[in-house]
């Protein structure tokens, strides 16, 4: 044991009593929809792989066609040797099927978040002035905590707030940028993008959208919510694309003002050919998958209206993911308990990840699912409201 073990535990044993304390489960997944844990099979609904692409038979397919063609990894960054033909081809379809002028690929969204949000704040005109959703994902935060800049933070979704903000910086000189997602990963609720971009074109500020939860499953043919209003779309290929890694879309000049300023960009070893192929085969098939996403939104909304008619606050959730608003950490922890025991994988979200008194079950629904697995879920939840209405209220 080294000096430091005696801090780590400290602060674990700390976490612990406070009921936030996280820990790694080991799972196995049988389908996009079940998974295994200690030898019992469970109902998913915490999954991001929303159209059930991640065992998708294509993908499985030109994901071992593209190892045996390129072989297991890239061995550079891009700047060096790990740029391919297939890389460019990737990005130059991505920007075609987003409707922007380039894309770039990155490693992960919270790498391109932190990596290029940091590369903004450090390089542009000075002073920069950051304006962020109180709400918004981790990553956007580290982003702006790596490039030193103080966040200006608005009421989460408030337009009329962001506004006012605006307002207390619009005779200051430099760049103005406003930092937001369009679907929020904890709450599912969508901001106000025409609200965004009208801001930022009457204050001259630069509007970075994070679209990962949107990107796949909603917009025309599944092209997300963002590329329409934002200067810069970060989205992710981990979630409803059922791969790995991560974008930027934008201009040309700005995506290749990132190839020479964007150090997460330069100095990472390029995507290897097995994520690389199922990725260009995601690219392919999203498109043609709009009857999923029409299951997905009908059974969306109907979780969304039983729950609300059982008193069950989802917030304003308008996508696949629904919050159920419990309140403390105890009552998140005990209600995941009670539904694993109904074979039903739900995970807790709990301080700091969302605001105290918020804690929180993260339901997410995937096109994967059938209509009998949603009505197993449904009479789960209200065999559990009606045996300890108590617990799904917050305090």
């Amino acid at each position: 044991m080294n000096y430091f073990d005696n801090f780590f535990q400290e602060s674990l044993l700390k976490r612990k009593q406070q009921g936030i304390l996280r820990n790694l489960t080991p799972i196995d997944a049988i389908s996009s929809v079940r998974l295994n844990y200690q030898n019992q099979e469970y109902l998913n609904f915490s999954s991001n792989d929303y159209l059930g692409l991640s065992i998708n038979p294509y993908l499985e397919q030109k994901s071992q066609e593209w190892i045996e063609q390129y072989g297991v990894g890239c061995s550079a960054s891009r700047l060096v040797t790990g740029h391919t033909s297939y890389h460019e081809i990737i990005e130059a379809d991505l920007a075609k099927f987003l409707g922007t002028e380039a894309a770039l690929i990155f490693a992960s969204g919270w790498q391109a978040n932190v990596a290029v949000i940091s590369c903004l704040l450090e390089n542009l005109p000075k002073p920069v002035w950051v304006i962020t959703d109180k709400l918004n994902h981790a990553s956007l935060h580290y982003g702006c905590k790596a490039g030193q800049t103080k966040q200006i933070r608005f009421r989460h979704n408030d337009m009329r707030h962001l506004q006012e903000r605006l307002d207390s910086i619009q005779n200051e000189n430099g760049s103005k940028l406003i930092i937001t997602e369009t679907i929020f990963s904890m709450d599912g609720d969508q901001a106000d993008l025409q609200g965004l971009r009208r801001l930022a074109n009457e204050y001259q500020a630069f509007l970075f959208l994070d679209d990962a939860h949107a990107t796949g499953v909603l917009g025309t043919h599944g092209q997300g919510l963002a590329s329409s209003y934002a200067d810069l779309t970060m989205g992710t290929f981990s979630k409803a694309w059922g791969s790995f890694g991560a974008y930027i879309a934008g201009s040309k000049a700005l995506c290749d003002w990132l190839i020479n300023y964007c150090s997460g960009f330069i100095h990472t070893t390029a995507l290897p050919p097995a994520v690389s192929g199922s990725i260009s085969a995601a690219l392919e098939l999203i498109p043609t998958l709009d009857a999923e996403r029409t299951y997905l939104q009908t059974q969306c909304l109907l979780v969304k209206q039983q729950l609300t008619e059982w008193g069950v606050d989802v917030g304003d959730t308008v996508s696949q993911i629904i919050p159920l608003i419990v309140g403390s950490a105890e009552n998140a922890l005990e209600i995941t308990q009670s539904l694993r025991e109904e074979k039903i994988w739900v995970t807790p979200i709990r301080p700091p990840t969302v605001p105290v008194n918020s804690s929180r079950l993260r339901l997410t629904l995937s096109a994967a699912h059938q209509a009998k697995d949603i009505q197993y879920l449904l009479e789960k939840i209200h065999m559990l409201i009606v045996q300890k209405p108590s617990s799904w209220k917050r305090i």
